[in-house]
């Protein structure tokens, strides 16, 4: 508890990070089910899984055995998940005053809201404890708890959509009324402290060069998942034109390997090797001290 009496948190991915699209998630829990529980067995061993709000409220929507199918996967995760953070204005201020890379991407005040609606039964002084085992940070309990709260993000979602497709538009302008003008944003060169802010002003100065790949709705929600799966994951699943865009930008640099949709069973077996040779290291400590060979396989 902080000074106030308000849960505090202290959170940070003890293993690989691992960050899903949704496209990747319904594989998961609708597919092969012999790859969903080599993932599973996957988090159990050393990786983690970056979930974002994001994710949670894209599958509220499903019911009947979708809903079900999800429910079940998402309680398999167990303990092993990290709420990100994916509003990325809120993380590049994060990298701007040289947080460390747990605190950058933490969704604090979403967990904090999530205890407290599971905790509002409890009576202080009632000499009651409160169990804080795996079980009460379960996966499919949190996106249960979202419901009621879907339609002021997907409200956000329009949102973003507007703000990144309004502002390309207005990039690919003012670029075809003065050419030299792009060539006078500086590409930003990777900094290990603000990977982020790497890619997001490169995806963004890249999406305004190319007038001919053009922007669809989702495209603003989706422009975020890539920003901060690319940067805070080793690896990351994302559809192909993001995937696309992401291994464009400029090299050398420690973003994320990323896979589409085809690639999914590669992946996994690629985090196997990651988290095996993670062990073989003997190593405990967060994933952001991890040797370069073990967070960055390429």
């Amino acid at each position: 508890m902080g000074h106030d009496g308000a849960p505090a948190f202290e959170s940070f991915v003890g293993g690989i990070p691992v960050y899903l699209d949704n496209f990747a998630i319904k594989c998961l829990a609708k597919g092969d089910r012999a790859l969903r529980s080599r993932f599973v067995t996957i988090l159990q061993r050393g990786a983690d899984l970056l979930f974002s709000l994001h994710n949670a409220v894209e599958l509220v929507g499903p019911q009947g055995r979708s809903a079900e199918a999800f429910k079940v996967f998402l309680d398999e995760v167990g303990p092993h998940w990290f709420p990100v953070e994916m509003d990325p204005s809120v993380v590049l201020a994060r990298e701007s005053r040289g947080l460390d890379a747990s605190s950058c991407c933490f969704s604090g005040e979403l967990l904090k809201a999530y205890f407290q609606q599971r905790t509002s039964a409890e009576v202080p002084g009632s000499g009651r404890l409160i169990d804080l085992s795996g079980d009460f940070f379960k996966l499919g309990l949190f996106v249960d708890w979202l419901q009621p709260h879907k339609n002021h993000f997907v409200d956000q979602y329009f949102r973003f959509d507007h703000i990144l497709q309004s502002g390309v538009k207005r990039g690919r302008l003012k670029a075809m009324e003065n050419k030299p003008w792009l060539d006078h944003i500086s590409v930003k060169y990777f900094d290990p402290g603000k990977p982020a802010t790497f890619a997001y002003y490169n995806l963004l100065r890249n999406l305004m060069a190319e007038r001919g790949d053009t922007l669809k709705e989702g495209d603003g929600r989706d422009f975020f998942h890539a920003v901060i799966a690319s940067a805070y994951s080793s690896f990351a699943a994302l559809d192909k034109h993001w995937k696309r865009r992401i291994e464009t930008l400029p090299k050398p640099n420690r973003l994320a390997r990323i896979y589409y949709e085809p690639e999914l069973p590669q992946m996994i077996a690629d985090i196997e090797d990651a988290v095996a040779q993670l062990s073989s290291t003997n190593r405990k400590s967060s994933w952001f001290d991890l040797t370069p060979a073990v967070k960055y396989k390429r």
